[in-house]
């Protein structure tokens, strides 16, 4: 998702910007909406029952413009929920793995892209990005899904992942985020290990439920995008889903 950058001279090619600095500032500064951190949610106001198709998540995605002036969204994805979202080898925590097999059991359409702030550019690692997904299913079994990602945090703590070097270890941590959403929680994971990996840059994951809709956003190492566009994505669920003439 994050890639990284081909040095100055492809840069040139692409973005038609020189190497000095007024380029790099105006490359990895870009104009972002000024964003809350508090949503609204539905509970109460909405039927839980309700369910929506991909099309209609599909068209309640976050706009581009939210991270930045130039962004646009690529990478659009319907269908199916994926149930991995959330990264780490869970598999070999054993005190997560009721907690696992209940949620890979929960279905529900979905809809997500990824949004780059800069068009046509190869991303460098230092890019913001943010990355979207909603997922529709009836209420309850959203704030299941939520619960059980609280659970399996607070169960496995570190995970050891076999990789094709070295095994490394993720640290995986949870904190609620109040005023977001009907509930909404953030997932930290730092990862140690390996030839470059020190275990200091966190990676941030929002999942906010508004509703039966599942808001799951992350912005990287960029903790205050990666909220800041969850609400912003909460917000956008309950104006065009469920207050939607």
């Amino acid at each position: 998702m994050r890639g990284r950058g081909a040095g100055c001279a492809a840069v040139l090619l692409m973005l038609l910007a020189g190497c000095g600095d007024a380029g790099e500032e105006a490359r990895t500064k870009p104009t972002r909406t000024p964003g809350a951190t508090t949503a609204a949610g539905v509970d109460g106001a909405a039927d839980p029952r309700k369910v929506f198709p991909d099309a209609e998540l599909k068209a309640a995605l976050l706009p581009a413009r939210t991270v930045g002036a130039r962004a646009e969204a690529v990478n659009a994805t319907t269908g199916s929920f994926n149930q991995h979202y959330g990264g780490g080898d869970w598999g070999t925590c054993e005190p997560g793995r009721k907690a696992r097999d209940e949620l890979f059991a929960l279905r529900g359409a979905s809809a997500g892209h990824s949004i780059r702030p800069f068009p046509g550019a190869m991303a460098d690692e230092g890019d913001p990005f943010v990355s979207q997904s909603l997922v529709s299913m009836p209420a309850g079994q959203a704030g299941r899904h939520v619960a059980l990602r609280r659970d399996l945090h607070e169960a496995c703590p570190r995970v050891t992942v076999d990789t094709d070097a070295a095994p490394v270890v993720e640290q995986h941590t949870v904190e609620e985020l109040p005023d977001l959403g009907d509930e909404a929680i953030l997932e930290t994971t730092r990862t140690e290990g390996g030839d470059d990996l020190d275990g200091e840059t966190p990676y941030y994951k929002a999942e906010v439920r508004v509703g039966g809709v599942l808001v799951l956003v992350d912005a990287g190492s960029d903790k205050d995008l990666t909220i800041t566009s969850a609400a912003h994505a909460a917000e956008r669920v309950r104006t065009e889903l469920y207050t939607a003439p």
